[in-house]
C-alpha cells in the first residue's frame, strides 16, 4: 500500500474507533452476569433443504474467556446464524453473537434437495454465573432472523461437563497484552507428527509475517495476540479422498468437500474446540501439513489454509477474511443463476457484495463518480464501484472494485470496502 493508501487508512480506523458506541455493558456488569470461562453448547443441525432441526449434544466448560469483556452484544447483523443469551431471573439479554456453519453452506448443495445430514456445531459465550435462556437463530432468504432453538442452562448442573483440555504444548508466538483487550488468533496443527512440530512451529510464524504484510492487519498489529497448540497428529498430511488419500489426523480434515477439490474443511468440530480449548482464542486457525492448493473459512467458526502450496500466502489471509470479517467470496462461476443463492430483492448479509436492492446500506458512501453498476472496463479498475460477478453468480450480483484478495490471488490486498469491514470487527475485540 502506498503512503496516500495508508494515510486514508488511518483516516478510516480514526474515523471508525471515534464512531463505535460505548458499550451497553461494563466491565462490572460483565463481572455480574459472567465468569471469565467459557461455556461451550454443543449440538447437531440436522436436515435438508426444505427443514432442519436443532438436537443439543453437550455443554462444556472451559478455562479460557479470551473475549471481550464489554463488547457483548453482537449488533453487527452478520452470519447464517445468532444465538442469544438472556438472564434467566430479569430476561435481560446479556450476549449474542452472529455465526456461520458448514451446514448451511451444504444446504446450496444438489445432495440437500434430496438426502437428510447431521452436522455437528459449536459455539461459545463466557461462562454464565446464574441460570440463562439460549436462543437460537436462523436467517431466511427475506434477511430475517427467526428462532429455532431454545434452551434454559443452569450453569450450576453438575452435567455441564469440566473436563481438562488435551495434554498438547502451547507456545505464545506474538503477546500484545491480555486477551480481553486484544483480538486473539490461535493456530491448530493438523496433520503434523510428533517429529514434525518444529516444522509446524517455523511454519506458524512463516504465516504470522503474511499476516502482517496485509492491511488493515499490518496497521492493528499491537493488537493482537498469536498462540499456537501444538496438536500431534498420527499421520502426516490431510484427506483427499479424490486421490484416494486418507489420512489418521488429529482435526479430520479434507479436501474435497461437497466435491469441490480445493475446499479443505473438516466436520469434526467436536475435536477442534476441544484441542482449542488449549488455549484462549478469539479466532480458530487451522494450519494443514500439505503442499496442496486450498483452503476453507466460515464465520466465527474456524479457518484453515493449506501449508506449503505456493499461494498458501494468499490463500491465508483471503480465508481469514472469511472467518473473521465474514466478507464474501467476489468470484464468480458461469453455471449458477443468482436467484438460486440469492433473494434479489433483499441484500445480501455480507459487507462487500450488493444485490443493488439497498445500496445505500452498504458501500455506496464510497463511490465517487462511477456510474452503477460500473462497466469492467480499464478507466474504473482502481475505482471503487459495483462490478457484476460476485458471490459465485456472474450475473446480479455486485462487488465493490475491479479485483481484490477476496475475488482472486492477483491480489494480495483487500479493497478499501473489504477493510472497512474487517476493521468494523477489528474494533469489537480490541479496547
Amino acid at each position: 500500500m502506498n503512503a496516500k493508501g495508508i494515510k486514508n487508512l488511518n483516516l478510516i480506523v480514526l474515523v471508525l474507533f471515534l464512531a463505535v458506541p460505548f458499550s451497553v455493558f461494563s466491565q462490572q456488569q460483565f463481572n455480574d452476569f459472567f465468569e471469565t470461562k467459557t461455556l461451550r453448547v454443543d449440538y447437531s443441525r440436522v436436515g435438508d433443504k426444505d427443514s432442519s432441526w436443532i438436537i443439543l449434544e453437550q455443554l462444556k466448560k472451559e478455562v479460557f474467556w479470551a473475549g471481550s469483556k464489554t463488547e457483548l452484544i453482537d449488533s453487527l447483523n452478520l452470519g447464517d446464524y445468532y444465538f442469544e443469551l438472556y438472564d434467566s431471573a430479569s430476561s435481560q439479554l446479556i450476549f449474542s453473537r452472529g455465526y456461520s456453519s458448514l451446514f448451511r453452506e451444504w444446504l446450496d448443495t444438489d445432495e440437500a434437495k434430496k438426502l437428510k445430514r447431521g452436522f455437528y456445531e459449536s459455539i461459545v459465550m463466557p461462562f454464565p454465573k446464574q441460570t440463562v435462556k439460549l436462543i437460537l437463530l436462523t436467517r431466511n432468504r427475506n434477511n430475517e432472523f427467526n428462532e429455532v432453538f431454545e434452551h434454559y442452562i443452569n450453569s450450576k448442573d453438575y452435567y455441564i461437563k469440566n473436563e481438562k483440555a488435551p495434554n498438547f504444548e502451547v507456545k505464545t508466538i506474538l503477546n500484545n497484552g491480555v486477551s480481553e483487550n486484544k483480538l486473539d488468533i490461535t493456530i491448530l496443527a493438523e496433520g503434523y507428527t510428533a517429529e514434525e512440530m518444529g516444522k509446524f512451529e517455523k511454519d506458524c510464524e512463516r504465516f504470522m509475517g503474511f499476516f502482517f504484510e496485509v492491511s488493515p492487519f499490518l496497521e492493528f498489529k499491537n493488537d493482537i495476540n498469536f498462540h499456537i497448540i501444538k496438536s500431534i497428529s498420527q499421520e502426516s498430511g490431510t484427506d483427499i479422498p479424490g486421490d484416494g488419500i486418507w489420512k489418521n489426523t488429529v482435526l479430520n480434515s479434507s479436501f474435497y468437500t461437497f466435491y469441490s477439490e480445493r475446499y479443505l474443511t473438516t466436520l469434526d468440530i467436536k475435536s477442534v474446540r476441544d484441542v482449542a480449548a488449549c488455549a484462549p482464542y478469539d479466532q480458530i486457525y487451522i494450519l494443514v501439513n500439505t503442499s496442496k492448493y486450498g483452503g476453507g473459512g466460515i464465520y466465527n467458526y474456524y479457518n484453515l489454509c493449506s501449508s506449503d502450496h505456493a499461494n498458501s500466502k494468499q490463500v491465508f489471509t483471503h480465508e481469514f477474511g472469511h472467518g473473521f470479517g465474514a466478507l464474501a467470496d467476489e468470484y464468480a462461476y458461469d453455471d449458477v443463476p443468482a436467484e438460486t443463492l440469492y433473494n434479489l430483492s433483499v441484500e445480501p448479509w455480507q459487507r462487500n457484495i450488493t444485490t443493488l436492492a439497498n445500496f445505500a446500506e452498504k458501500w455506496k458512501d464510497m463511490v465517487n463518480n462511477v456510474p452503477i453498476p460500473t462497466p469492467d472496463e480499464a478507466k474504473y479498475k482502481k475505482s471503487i464501484g459495483a462490478f457484476e460477478g460476485a458471490g459465485y453468480v456472474l450475473h446480479k450480483v455486485y462487488r465493490p472494485v475491479h479485483d481484490c484478495k477476496m475475488r482472486s490471488n492477483s491480489t494480495d490486498e483487500f479493497c478499501p470496502v473489504c477493510q472497512r469491514a474487517l476493521i468494523e470487527m477489528l474494533n469489537m475485540y480490541i479496547r
